[in-house]
């Protein structure tokens, strides 16, 4: 109020002197955007015509288009004057000493004389923009709008901070592309909140203020007791300065790096979890309170099986809150969360959930109020790291105690040490459900002690030793008398000295004998061995002691089982001895079984390498079984006995005349020995074997003489013995007589024909000599009727068994008919045959069957249709002679 009556008595004065009658105009108001103004005045009062702009206090604006205002729009009292400049408002721009051009509005006459800092309404800064506030220790920021320099400067900018130091406006303003709405103005080092006038008049400040101080990182020294402060805007002036840690001031702190550091001293928190850190300078706080963590440290963690689950055991710093009692962690590892269990300052205990997949090398966080722990070691977490707290051995068994043993399939165990040249793995353990125990039985070792290395899913387990006792095996059976018994030693002490001989005693007895020193079996076998000598004796599970350096060991052993090498007959058969070993030498301790029969009562005398039996009739080959003292034979001998012949048992000593059939019945014939081997002599000429089992023997005569003598023979000994004669011989077969040009033939077949004969044939006209060949039955047949009840296995029927006469003449009858005169031997025969007629052809045909008849025999028998004596085994239709050779076995063995 006070400004504007000052310009009104000015404005008087000025009237005053020159007699100027246009009074000074005053705008009342004005309207502005970013692209145009309006000045407002009372239409009856002066107004503006146009702005002369000075770019300092004595020069205008030379460069500046013409501009003026357009007054012609009146609404009620007042006019509205809009400024027009060919300009653009990027250029609008003055000192505070431009003039001012204004008529009155009865009179066309202008006056310039007004000045621009006499205006009371004048467009402001409009769309005022700031880059950004400027830091405390200064820089240039860029201001944006319209209007910015309409009267000020151009090249200075008001403000409170230092009203005698203006802010340096950079650039060119006389430049005509220099954009007035765009200005870089340069800000000093400074703090707190100012004003800006953009005119030179002060009428009209803008508020503006430094950057608020930024934190960008703190550092504390739980050593040193400090926090360090990193971040800008802090100044340099510490009484200005005003800092609070969770609201607390703190006091004891400078600025250490002007404007980017300050140290606050003397503070230290053993608590983990989040800290609110605030700064102010001169009045302008932080935008956002900056939240430092003080995180829990962690440089262990346990494991866990991914099978079970389990309690882990963090271990660290600040893993507990002294202050805040209610404030828990929140434990992650990997993606799983671990339930909150207890804690102290350096120990946190947590409960892991089963998990199915497992994993290693899980990250592991300790969360106190979204601050999350740091791992300075990088300590990760990894499922199913087995433990071992100990071991031990017992009978047999290693027992390991730990934690994480998992199962067979993901874990395994090794083996190694002194006297193990490869890794040995353990493929057959068990592991306890709560998986903190495992046991296995422990391979035979060569040294006493050996390393455990267990591994589950590739995560090895700390190392453990442990140490078994010595153990002994009986690794053979001594034999009866001067044996040794063979010892294999375990977990002895690597180092085996001379004076390292074990001594044994074995049963009730009261001395000791001396054994071998152990000596090693190669080291891929990895055990030693002793040798020891047994005194005589049989049985099974005879303990003994075996004393090595005062240490007794306790172990049984049996002694080896009887074994028959052969066996030998007395003179005659009578007896039979056994050769072998482990017999012992007492009658009552073994048992000789043959055929599962007993035949212990029968040894007649015994010796460790030898035993006598009597033989008796009723025995038959088989299995000998021999129990010593309760140990069985490994292996059965087979007794083989010599043949036994009961007798020749032709029927009624009766054999064919042609290549006879002799049948001998006994037992064990089919020996393989030669020194038993059966034979058959017929008139001292040896014979055929046709047919031979176990109980029946058929050979066949070479010889056809009558009677015959036979002789049997086992080996060299002369068995029983017989005369044989032949059948009476019989025809069975009587073809036609064939008549051809110079020659007559025909072929009788039939059953015991003797090598002695003579055929004729007789005709009307003449009586025909015919010459004959004999050709004996090669191969009866023969069928061993298995399952014919009336038979038994032994007896075989000769059916179809035909001894062939072929005879013929080189003559010719003219007859169809005549009588054919046969003497076999002693016996004569005649038939009435008829005479057939072949007539000779270029080819040779095939007679059907009308064309071959047999002829009748005598006493009324018909031959049938028969195609002669084919191979001496002829197709045999009508009458068939069996004739059975061989009699019931056991009708003959009675």
């Amino acid at each position: 109020m006070e400004q504007k009556i000052i310009f009104l008595i000015l404005f008087f004065f000025s009237i005053f002197k020159s007699g100027y009658s246009v009074t000074r105009p005053a705008p009342m108001g004005v309207i502005q955007d970013d692209k145009s103004f309006t000045l407002i005045f009372n239409k009856d009062y002066p107004y503006f015509t146009s702005l002369i702009l000075y770019q300092n206090k004595t020069t205008p604006r030379s460069e500046m288009a013409p501009n003026s205002f357009n007054c012609s729009e009146v609404r009620g009292i007042w006019r509205y004057c809009l400024f027009h400049s060919d300009e653009p408002f990027s250029r609008l721009w003055s000192s505070v000493y431009g003039k001012i051009c204004a008529r009155d509005e009865s009179s066309p006459i202008e006056d310039c004389s007004f000045k621009m800092s006499s205006l009371t309404y004048f467009p402001l800064p409009y769309n005022l923009k700031y880059s950004k506030k400027p830091r405390t220790s200064g820089e240039d920021i860029v201001i944006t709008g319209t209007y910015l320099r309409f009267i000020g400067g151009p090249n200075f900018l008001l403000n409170t901070l230092d009203y005698k130091n203006p802010f340096v406006v950079k650039g060119n303003f006389s430049d005509p592309s220099f954009d007035c709405n765009n200005i870089t103005v340069t800000f000093p080092p400074g703090s707190g909140n100012f004003e800006l006038s953009y005119d030179d008049i002060g009428s009209h400040l803008f508020p503006f203020s430094f950057e608020s101080p930024k934190i960008s990182s703190i550092v504390s020294d739980s050593v040193k007791q400090t926090i360090t402060i990193k971040g800008d805007n802090f100044f340099t002036n510490n009484d200005l300065v005003m800092i609070s840690f969770d609201g607390i001031n703190q006091t004891n702190f400078n600025i250490s790096v002007n404007h980017t550091q300050i140290q606050v001293n003397d503070f230290n928190r053993v608590d983990p979890g989040p800290m609110s850190v605030n700064i102010t300078v001169n009045d302008i706080s932080i935008e956002k309170n900056y939240i430092h963590c003080f995180p829990a440290i962690i440089t262990s963690v346990s494991s866990v099986s991914n099978h079970l689950g389990g309690i882990v055991t963090i271990k660290g710093e600040k893993l507990s809150s002294t202050l805040n009692s209610s404030l828990t962690p929140s434990i992650t590892i990997g993606d799983q969360q671990c339930t909150f269990i207890k804690s102290t300052t350096t120990e946190l205990e947590c409960q892991l959930d089963p998990n199915e997949y497992g994993g290693k090398n899980l990250p592991v966080n300790v969360n106190f109020g979204g601050c999350n722990s740091t791992n300075p070691n990088g300590i990760s977490f990894t499922y199913n790291i087995p433990t071992l707290s100990s071991g031990s051995y017992s009978n047999g068994l290693v027992t390991l105690i730990g934690t994480n043993l998992g199962t067979n399939e993901e874990s395994s165990i090794q083996l190694y040490g002194e006297g193990i040249n490869d890794n040995i793995n353990i493929d057959q353990f068990n592991v306890s459900s709560d998986e903190k125990s495992a046991t296995f039985k422990l391979p035979l070792l060569r040294c006493r002690s050996f390393n455990i290395n267990f591994t589950r899913s590739n995560n090895t387990v700390n190392k453990l030793s442990i140490s078994a006792s010595l153990s002994i095996n009986a690794i053979n059976r001594p034999m009866v008398s001067n044996g040794t018994l063979q010892i294999e030693m375990y977990y002895m002490d690597c180092s085996v000295g001379s004076s390292s001989a074990p001594s044994i005693t074995v049963g009730n007895s009261t001395s000791a004998t001396q054994c071998s020193i152990p000596s090693l079996q190669s080291s891929t076998h990895g055990y030693y061995e002793t040798t020891c000598p047994t005194p005589f004796g049989t049985g099974i599970n005879k303990q003994f002691i075996l004393k090595l350096n005062s240490e007794p060991l306790t172990d049984e052993f049996s002694y080896a089982p009887p074994k028959v090498d052969n066996r030998t007959f007395s003179e005659g058969h009578i007896n039979i001895t056994f050769h072998g070993n482990n017999f012992g030498n007492s009658t009552s301790l073994i048992k000789v079984f043959l055929n599962g029969s007993d035949i212990s009562s029968e040894i007649l005398e015994i010796k460790d390498n030898q035993f006598t039996i009597k033989r008796l009739n009723s025995y038959e080959n088989g299995p000998i079984n021999i129990t010593v003292d309760g140990i069985n034979m490994e292996s059965l001998f087979y007794l083989t006995l010599p043949p036994v012949i009961y007798g020749i048992i032709n029927k009624d000593n009766k054999t064919l005349a042609c290549r006879g059939l002799i049948t001998v019945s006994g037992k064990n014939l089919l020996t393989s020995d030669d020194e038993f081997k059966v034979k058959v002599l017929a008139n001292n000429k040896n014979t055929t074997v046709f047919v031979q089992d176990e109980k029946i023997l058929i050979v066949r005569a070479e010889s056809n003489e009558s009677p015959l003598f036979v002789s049997t023979f086992i080996g060299d000994d002369l068995g029983p013995n017989a005369i044989l004669t032949h059948l009476q011989p019989i025809i069975t077969v009587v073809p036609h007589i064939k008549n051809k040009k110079n020659d007559i033939s025909t072929s009788v077949g039939g059953i015991s024909f003797s090598d002695i004969f003579k055929a004729n044939l007789a005709v009307k006209s003449e009586n025909v000599s015919l010459s004959c060949n004999l050709q004996c039955s090669s191969s009866p047949n023969e069928t061993l009727y298995d399952s014919n009840p009336k038979l038994s296995s032994n007896e075989t029927d000769i059916t179809n068994s035909t001894d062939c006469l072929s005879c013929h003449s080189n003559s010719y009858v003219d007859e169809t008919s005549g009588i054919l005169y046969l003497q076999i031997g002693s016996t004569s025969f005649h038939y009435d045959v008829i005479i057939e007629k072949i007539e000779l052809s270029s080819s040779p045909s095939v007679p059907n069957g009308d064309e071959i008849k047999s002829s009748k025999l005598s006493g009324g028998a018909i031959a049938g249709i028969t195609i002669g004596c084919v191979a001496a085994v002829g197709a045999l239709v009508g009458c068939v002679v069996y004739f059975k050779l061989i009699t019931r076995a056991k009708n003959s063995f009675k």
